[in-house]
């Protein structure tokens, strides 16, 4: 194993002060990467100096790591390093804007290196599906990364991740009784679910249109998030067993708030109504390009299949729109 390699980049590490960074370290960071793509173990070996380099050099150097996932790396070799330094600093800075005093010396450092540390962060997430549902499921640390994400993006980046969802999906579209089988991945909210669903059938079902690409774009991530709106091309509602009726689908509500019928979120499409709300772009943001969000078509149900899914939801047929109480 080359240990040069790595000795020289934990040097480079030990002097980089934060900012751009010099030939020495460059050399040093290349002559790493070259030597991680021949000698893959050495990755380990350098998550686990994270802990022991001053905050500058940590970041900067569990960044080359995300670069190297991002490439193709085992996440096993650095991703638990990663995060248990993202773990030890969040609190530190949540701290600092928590309380009333300015922020520390120590605090300020952590801070203006916490964006390097929180890409590297999100790299090895977007391959961690165990640790990304545990870190959600903490309370405290969605608290923490709620409260601090208009102050640093680290902490917007990595809520993302960690509500971000992948699930099943049936979709019915009630005017032509059609039923399909959907999976959508890597999306937080109801809006951005309905552009990419509107982008998937485009104009294939009654109702639709042809997509718009450049906000399909934003919402796939393929390009950078601007200013823009998409509006809704049907009424999208779905079911539940304490409500006589379909109910609305909130836009603004986490995807996981889709009512399950058979294990899997169902959402009816019907013609829209008058005076709907649109959305902007901003529901598709922060973008993740680790984790691009898509919707992507299983299958078409048979006409027996949707008839049977109708039936079972109640939808008699010749319905075409449906009522909330």
């Amino acid at each position: 194993m080359n240990d040069a390699a790595l000795t020289d980049l934990l040097a480079a590490c030990r002097a980089y002060a934060g900012g751009r960074v010099d030939q020495r370290f460059n050399a040093a960071a290349q002559a790493f990467y070259a030597s991680a793509k021949a000698q893959p173990k050495i990755v380990a070996r350098a998550a686990r100096e994270l802990g022991r380099l001053p905050p500058p050099g940590a970041a900067i150097l569990a960044n080359m790591l995300g670069t190297i996932i991002e490439k193709g790396g085992s996440v096993e070799r650095s991703g638990a390093a990663v995060w248990d330094l993202y773990l030890a600093w969040l609190p530190q800075i949540h701290r600092g804007f928590s309380g009333r005093k300015e922020l520390s010396a120590r605090q300020r450092q952590l801070l203006d290196t916490f964006q390097l540390l929180s890409q590297s962060a999100v790299s090895h997430l977007s391959a961690m599906p165990q640790e990304r549902k545990q870190a959600a499921d903490n309370r405290g640390l969605m608290t923490q990364l709620a409260e601090l994400q208009d102050y640093t993006p680290g902490a917007a980046w990595v809520r993302q991740v960690l509500m971000s969802r992948s699930d099943a999906l049936l979709v019915l579209h009630l005017p032509s009784r059609r039923g399909f089988r959907l999976r959508y991945e890597n999306i937080v909210n109801g809006f951005h679910l309905f552009t990419l669903i509107q982008a998937l059938f485009g104009e294939t079902l009654p109702g639709g249109r042809a997509p718009n690409r450049f906000i399909v774009d934003m919402a796939r991530c393929v390009t950078v998030a601007e200013e823009g709106n998409d509006e809704p091309w049907w009424r999208y509602q779905t079911v539940r067993p304490d409500a006589p009726g379909p109910v609305e689908i909130s836009g603004e509500a986490p995807v996981e708030t889709i009512a399950r019928i058979d294990g899997r979120q169902v959402i009816l499409l019907s013609p829209p109504v008058e005076g709907a709300a649109l959305w902007d772009t901003s529901f598709f943001t922060p973008q993740l390009f680790a984790m691009p969000a898509n919707v992507v078509l299983e299958e078409a149900l048979t006409a027996q299949e949707a008839e049977e899914w109708l039936a079972k939801l109640g939808v008699q047929p010749g319905s075409q729109e449906t009522d909330t109480p």
